[in-house]
């Protein structure tokens, strides 16, 4: 074999390009770019920080993998939980904690090789599997413009999201039907500040703000109202 520096330099590297190694048990073997390209997707080898990388089984758990009471072909737009193991393909490491911080963060679910099919979620728990502890039920809450189906035996990557045009979380309630407490389901990650006004001619209110947790609260009057709260 000739010395490599002999070899012409190639710069046009293409997907069918092969390169020269051994595998694992010691045989010399050719490897093409393409493969190996998909290799680093799969796995997230090449270390892209943040992103987690699970294939999708159909049917039955596995390291690496995740599941839902779903079969291969259903959408993007109508998945509400997925189970996950705790260590990502192509990983030794658990991601347990990792997962938690998921919780009232948005994230994007999409094809490694397909990036069109994709889904953009609200978590709103990371809950660890009482039967087959290994694995945690991720709840979701669908996001508008998801596209796509998932694919028995695909790989796919989550990460968490954020528009780049993102601000602060807002939200906004109209209650049409009057009444003297109103419990808002928001969402938000956060206790915001509520500013109340009528429907008929956007007068403020004053209401009491009950605070249940990070995602709900009640606003009390002290008679029957009906109007919007705006939440941020």
């Amino acid at each position: 074999m000739a010395r490599i520096s002999n070899y012409i330099r190639d710069t046009s590297v293409q997907g069918n390009d092969k390169l020269l190694g051994s595998n694992s048990s010691g045989t010399t073997a050719n490897f093409q770019v393409s493969d190996i390209t998909k290799f680093l997707r799969d796995t997230n080898a090449a270390g892209v920080s943040g992103q987690l990388v699970y294939k999708f089984n159909a049917v039955g758990n596995q390291p690496g993998g995740f599941v839902g009471a779903f079969s291969s072909g259903y959408t993007f737009a109508n998945l509400t939980s997925i189970k996950i193991h705790k260590i990502p393909n192509g990983s030794n490491s658990a991601v347990v904690e990792y997962l938690q911080s998921f919780i009232n963060s948005d994230i994007i679910l999409s094809d490694v090789d397909n990036l069109n099919n994709f889904g953009i979620y609200t978590v709103t728990s990371v809950t660890q599997d009482s039967n087959a502890t290994d694995y945690y039920d991720v709840a979701l809450i669908a996001k508008t413009g998801n596209n796509g189906t998932i694919v028995d035996e695909q790989f796919y990557s989550i990460i968490l999201y954020a528009a780049a045009n993102a601000g602060d979380k807002t939200f906004t309630h109209t209650q049409n039907a009057s009444a003297d407490s109103w419990t808002i389901n928001h969402n938000l990650g956060k206790k915001p500040s509520v500013t109340v006004t009528t429907l008929a001619t956007a007068a403020q209110v004053i209401g009491e703000v009950t605070y249940t947790n990070n995602n709900t609260l009640v606003v009390s009057f002290a008679t029957a109202v009906s109007g919007i709260a705006h939440l941020n």
